[in-house]
């Protein structure tokens, strides 16, 4: 069998990013990419991603690295994973005004599932946050 994963390798790598920053901010990107096992290249170009996106900035000097610029309680799965690859949507059936299928026999049946399925998921998605995700002692704490 093979696994298939809803999501994206940079949305993931991102996530990983940013949790590890709220932890420990003002890591390289060098130190993001080693210490999430990512290739340096690839983790550069998904921070580029979240600075342009706002969420991370990268500062030069004695406090350098790469620092969150809004607090884990305001980053969404949501706003993370469409910062790194635009709207998420289930299918693009859910998004058309008239499916093939409604275009073809005038209704369609999945139609409607797939549009509550999505608006489920982007709810779920917006309303779990990067805190959430934080242990309420961080070690070292």
């Amino acid at each position: 069998m093979v696994l298939r994963s809803l999501l994206k390798r940079e949305e993931s790598y991102a996530l990983h990013a940013l949790l590890l920053l709220a932890e420990e901010p003002g890591l390289s990107a060098l130190e993001i990419a080693e210490r999430l096992k990512a290739p340096p290249a690839f983790m550069a170009k998904v921070l580029q991603k979240l600075a342009k996106a706002g969420l991370v900035e990268s500062r030069v000097g004695r406090k350098g690295g790469v620092w969150p610029k809004l607090p884990p309680g305001e980053i969404s799965l949501l706003k993370v994973m469409e910062a790194l690859s635009g709207p998420v949507t289930l299918d693009l059936c859910a998004t058309l005004r008239r499916c093939p299928t409604e275009e073809r026999r005038g209704f369609c049946y999945l139609k409607p599932h797939l549009v509550r399925v999505n608006q489920e998921i982007r709810e779920t998605l917006a309303g779990l946050t990067l805190k959430d995700l934080l242990p309420e002692n961080p070690p070292g704490a």
